[in-house]
């Protein structure tokens, strides 16, 4: 079922000068739709974004995205010809869960992962309908497989481990294997010019299953809200959007003309231009980068480091603000961004919730 040839040519790109840096990192995830069933890009995005309005840009090459030194993902997506099968890729360097992405990609389709470097070993997943139904870590470990069924990835298992890891290509050639494996599922090859290439990239700032300090409490605890607004009319959910995103440019300063462009545009019965969310995410791509040079000097206090992250995380709220109020039917996931940001304030949104 798999090609040795193809194990070969990966083995070969992976000692490649140009994109040896293959080896070290690598996450792709293969989505394949049930028989007679298709995937719809948009909800691919939406499920990369974690349920958050998606930010999507064409890319030319990989290096952007990775080289942004910002806490968010980069996910490059790729449908290949005939059974619609759709490959996600993260090249960067944020971690971003295996399973927790195989799982929610999964439904009504299967999704094969692989992964390697950062703060994993190598990996390999599988999905059907939600569910993980095999998973073999730290090396493709037999012994601490996971899993409803494990045998389900016992072809893949056994066409990785022909490569020993004492033998002379070792580790290197399972992960060339490997990604024989995924070609061979997804219909695509990674080469350099592919790699170079113009790609769709899905921006992600806070990725699936991330359950570390860095992203906050604010996803483990949503905030409680009065009255539930699923029902409302969008004229109420905008107002609602438009007084958070008032809250989180007063508390922190944030002197954005994109945010009166937007609410002229709205208001005139108008969508802004892409380019204006894509100058607000930009903005919010440079608060986490401050935050994250604010965490990593030494002369740094723990305080200003929190500051700059607060920061960081009211940025990615007001983004998500302006994102929902051109949604038909807004799921208002900023306001989770907004209460963590707003802490002491947020009563106050509540209130307004129960007035309107």
């Amino acid at each position: 079922m798999y090609d040795l040839a193809a194990t070969n040519y990966y083995l070969r790109l992976l000692r490649s000068s140009s994109a040896q840096w293959l080896s070290d990192r690598m996450w792709w995830i293969s989505v394949t739709p049930k028989a007679q069933q298709s995937i719809e890009i948009d909800d691919i995005h939406e499920v990369l974004a974690g349920g958050t309005p998606p930010e999507v840009r064409q890319e030319d090459g990989y290096e952007l995205p990775i080289t942004l030194h910002c806490p968010v993902v980069a996910f490059f997506v790729h449908r290949s010809a005939g059974d619609g099968t759709v490959s996600i890729l993260n090249l960067s360097s944020e971690s971003a869960s295996l399973r927790d992405y195989c799982r929610a990609l999964s439904s009504g389709a299967s999704a094969l992962g692989i992964e390697w470097g950062g703060r994993t070993w190598e990996a390999i997943a599988y999905a059907e309908d939600g569910d993980i139904v095999a998973y073999f870590p730290e090396g493709f470990s037999r012994e601490l497989a996971g899993g409803t069924n494990p045998e389900a990835l016992s072809q893949e298992l056994q066409f990785i481990h022909q490569f020993s890891e004492d033998s002379p290509a070792g580790v290197l050639a399972q992960k060339a294997a490997a990604l024989a494996i995924l070609e061979a599922r997804s219909g695509l090859r990674i080469t350099e010019e592919w790699l170079n290439s113009t790609h769709e990239v899905v921006y992600v700032d806070v990725p699936v299953g991330v359950g570390d300090s860095a992203y906050g409490d604010a996803i483990a605890s949503p905030p409680t809200i009065p009255n539930p607004p699923d029902a409302w009319p969008h004229s109420k959910k905008s107002e609602l959007l438009f007084r958070i995103i008032d809250l989180l440019v007063a508390k922190f300063g944030f002197e954005w003309p994109e945010i009166a462009e937007a609410r002229s545009a709205y208001g005139s019965g108008h969508v802004p231009e892409e380019a204006l969310h894509t100058e607000v995410m930009d903005r919010t791509l440079r608060l986490g980068r401050d935050w994250l040079q604010a965490t990593n000097e030494y002369e740094s206090s723990a305080a200003n480091s929190g500051l700059m992250r607060l920061r960081w995380r009211a940025g990615i709220a007001v983004r998500v603000a302006l994102r929902e109020i051109e949604q038909s039917n807004p799921k208002l996931s900023s306001l989770q961004l907004a209460k963590e940001a707003l802490g002491t304030e947020w009563p106050t949104v509540q209130q307004h919730i129960l007035n309107l």
